[in-house]
């Protein structure tokens, strides 16, 4: 997937936090795209209609 750098930055950020999180609690880390980016397509898909409003397609 292409992101632009700036974008890319946030979502790296975003993953190495909640990794930091995870191994706070005890929990072991996260795999970045085992655990984070299989979340996160499945939290898109289970918003499927949040995420329709941010892309501007309207309900039929």
């Amino acid at each position: 997937m292409y992101l632009p750098d700036e974008r890319a930055d946030r979502l790296d950020s975003l993953y190495e936090q909640l990794d930091g999180r995870s191994k706070v609690a005890g929990e072991g880390g996260i795999e970045k795209h085992a655990d984070f980016m299989e979340a996160l397509v499945d939290f898109a898909i289970e918003h499927e209609d949040e995420l329709a409003d941010r892309l501007g397609i309207k309900k039929e």
